[in-house]
């Protein structure tokens, strides 16, 4: 009959171990093992043994938390060509990519080549329908064409969070870039660095929204965001469903929505029933759009000066 002792440890050896578990410094081993002659070669780790990690470790494990921070192309974006100016909804439902559509549309037949960045998940893209011809994918976008020079970029593969929109493709020959940024504000608020889609320098912001109580209190919120740039008379803001301001339909309008107003960048749009609008499919939009959205294209253009002017 065989009997077997418990190792017993002090309390010293415990608290060490538990010291060195606490900070990463641990071996499979129950027992330090001494060693006699040559010192230990610390670039042959016995096997199970995880060996204490250096400064310079713990710096670049931290680069790879999930092997997102390291990823080219992931919050980085290269030059746009011609001005940028992103679209995005302030409340959901707003009708933020209708606009940006709109807004190339008009574009385009003024002469103005445009190219539309459209940076939702594909499942969650408005604007899948909407080109006339495919010109294949690459680089993490697929590419069409819709009119005369509208070039429209959507996200080729899925994606669950801004971050992970891929930089846009290089492309030649564009005087404006709209950005569909086809997520939440609450999503491109907290996206931070990593997302190009919240963060690219942007010459005109344009919020879209609807005209009640709750959407006007969102919108008052996205504004609080963008303070500088309605300071600097960087932001439009279209408001869907209304044709003018009143008083009474307007009354929950918050500090910097009525700023904007006095700056004459409050513009509206009509909200369109399903049969006048069945989805944003490649025909051209119906003129009640184009119409309103020929007004933002104006005020676009007293923000960033004539969109043809850097043609060579």
């Amino acid at each position: 009959m065989s009997t077997s002792t418990t190792t017993r440890y002090s309390t010293r050896e415990l608290q060490a171990a538990a010291a060195a578990l606490a900070s990463g410094q641990f071996s499979t081993a129950t027992r330090p093992q001494v060693t006699t002659g040559a010192v230990e070669d610390h670039d042959q780790q016995p096997t199970g043994e995880v060996s204490a990690p250096s400064v310079n470790g713990d710096s670049e494990r931290a680069q790879r938390v999930e092997g997102k921070a390291s990823t080219p192309g992931a919050g980085t974006v290269s030059t746009v060509p011609g001005p940028l100016v992103r679209v995005r909804a302030a409340n959901a439902g707003a009708g933020a990519s209708t606009i940006a559509l709109a807004l190339a549309d008009v574009a385009d037949a003024a002469g103005v080549r445009t190219r539309v960045l459209d940076a939702a998940a594909p499942a969650w893209s408005g604007l899948l329908g909407a080109t006339v011809t495919e010109l294949g994918a690459a680089e993490g976008w697929r590419r069409g064409r819709r009119g005369d020079g509208v070039i429209i970029d959507r996200v080729e593969d899925p994606v669950r969070i801004p971050g992970e929109v891929p930089s846009p493709r290089p492309v030649d020959g564009v005087d404006l870039t709209v950005l569909d940024a086809g997520w939440s504000m609450r999503e491109l608020g907290t996206a931070g660095v990593d997302s190009w889609v919240a963060t690219a320098p942007a010459g005109v912001e344009v919020l879209v929204t609807r005209p009640h109580g709750l959407a006007l209190s969102q919108t008052e919120a996205a504004l609080a965001d963008l303070e500088d740039q309605l300071a600097a008379d960087g932001v439009v803001i279209v408001v869907v469903g209304a044709s003018r301001w009143s008083d009474r339909e307007f009354a929950p309008a918050g500090r910097l929505l009525r700023t904007a107003r006095e700056q004459e960048a409050v513009l509206f749009a009509p909200l369109l029933p399903a049969k006048a609008l069945p989805g944003l499919g490649p025909d051209p939009l119906p003129k009640q759009l184009t119409s309103p959205s020929q007004r933002l294209l104006e005020r676009i253009t007293t923000i960033t000066g004539p969109l043809t002017a850097n043609r060579t």
